[in-house]
């Protein structure tokens, strides 16, 4: 059996739409319909049934995942272990990151990596998904919390500095925040409780327990956005609030820090074109 088709039939049982598989394979939705259509063919059977919520494995697909999924296993294996023998530094280097940490800590240096190292291609995707490493989705992950797979080889490469600020004009209408009184009178922009290891938000709901919340969000970026446009104060990066204009607010205690950590899979962390990524990233963000 084929293991390219194999490739695309593991892709929609995970995901459960076509949709979702061609986005992990970097194809259209339609050829991952045609590609099951004819390994279905070949196999003279179903394995998934239609239904108005997407695809579920028929019993032959239930039956054939976990054989698929060895497959799966030894074919990464093998290719990274060929990517790890590789010895140019030319090729494509595909790293993941969450959104503000790719264009405010990884965009500003791309410029000097690619002087350095002209014939390294390096694809950035940032999102909220976790790309996985043993899959090969990604080279190199950077993440706000430590890898617990035994196969990631990690580093941490940065402890990134908060504060809470605001818009001049937002201090001028409202003046400073008065801590004493749980900062009454004032409004905060929050991201969701939803997101879990957020230091800076439980920090910020302690300080300003008498404040309003005027918006939650899943964005760094918007809640800089609404700070910068007077909406009220932020417990923001400090790259990212200096970088706007924001004015730092004096706060009674520091806001709580936050690493970031690094991986790469153990087979292709000497693989040097990767390896030059990291370590120009690693040096460059601690600084």
């Amino acid at each position: 059996m084929d293991w390219d088709d194999l490739r695309y039939f593991l892709a929609i049982a995970r995901h459960g739409t076509l949709s979702g598989a061609a986005r992990q394979l970097g194809v259209s939705q339609p050829t991952v319909g045609r590609r099951l259509e004819a390994l279905e063919a070949r196999l003279g059977t179903r394995l998934f049934q239609r239904t108005p919520t997407g695809y579920v494995p028929t019993e032959a697909g239930t039956g054939l995942v976990a054989g698929a999924e060895r497959m799966e296993t030894e074919a990464l294996a093998a290719e990274r272990a060929a990517t790890g023998l590789d010895v140019g530094l030319e090729g494509a280097v595909r790293a993941t990151s969450p959104e503000w940490v790719g264009q405010w800590l990884l965009g500003p240096h791309l410029a000097r990596f690619h002087d350095a190292h002209p014939g390294i291609t390096v694809e950035l995707v940032t999102d909220a998904r976790l790309y996985s490493l043993t899959r090969r989705e990604a080279d190199v992950a950077f993440r706000f919390h430590r890898f617990d797979q035994n196969e990631i080889a990690q580093r941490r490469v940065a402890m990134v500095g908060f504060g809470l600020y605001a818009a001049p004009a937002y201090l001028a209408r409202h003046g400073t925040p008065d801590f004493a009184r749980g900062a009454a009178g004032h409004s905060l922009i929050l991201m969701n409780e939803s997101f879990g290891g957020l230091g800076d938000l439980p920090w910020l709901l302690a300080l300003a327990h008498d404040a309003r919340h005027a918006l939650r969000t899943n964005s760094r970026d918007l809640q800089a956005v609404a700070c910068a446009g007077g909406a009220g104060l932020a417990a923001l990066p400090h790259v990212m609030a200096q970088a706007r204009g924001l004015v730092a607010v004096d706060t009674p205690s520091p806001a709580p820090p936050r690493e970031i950590w690094a991986g790469v899979h153990r087979d292709a962390q000497r693989t040097p074109r990767i390896r030059a990524f990291l370590d120009h990233m690693a040096q460059a963000m601690g600084r």
